[in-house]
């Protein structure tokens, strides 16, 4: 992963940008666990501000499918991240604050947890068009 500043037009603000990012060769999205851990490790950002134990307990939380983040669980960002700071986590993964806070799109939601490529109601969680539905 090439780790630089977050350049906020190239996120995805649709599920199916999403899948297009994340078909692509963009090397700057963190797209599994072991470039979450190089993202924290390099300082500077909201990943790295996280407590060790929230750390874990969200990159433990993650699904990863077709080439970027499917979903998780997001509860563990809320202890020490401000909402801004969430954002910035989720930019990471290429998601855009509104495809990840979106009521309308219909691949994405948040509140709900992958599972077996499938997106299920589950508070605290989101769930990407990557799932797999």
């Amino acid at each position: 992963m090439k780790i630089e500043k977050i350049d906020y037009s190239r996120l995805a603000k649709t599920g199916k940008e999403l899948r297009d990012l994340a078909a692509s060769e963009a090397d700057w999205i963190v797209r599994n666990l072991d470039d979450l851990r190089q993202l924290r490790a390099a300082g500077n950002n909201a990943v790295a501000r996280l407590a060790a134990t929230d750390f874990e307990a969200f990159a433990g939380s993650l699904r990863f499918a077709h080439g970027g983040v499917a979903g998780g669980c997001y509860r563990p960002l809320m202890s020490t991240l401000s909402l801004s700071d969430i954002f910035e986590v989720f930019a990471y993964f290429g998601i855009s604050a509104g495809l990840l806070s979106s009521q309308t799109d219909p691949e994405s939601c948040q509140e709900c947890e992958c599972t077996s490529g499938n997106c299920e109601w589950s508070w605290g969680s989101f769930c990407s068009s990557l799932c797999g539905r």
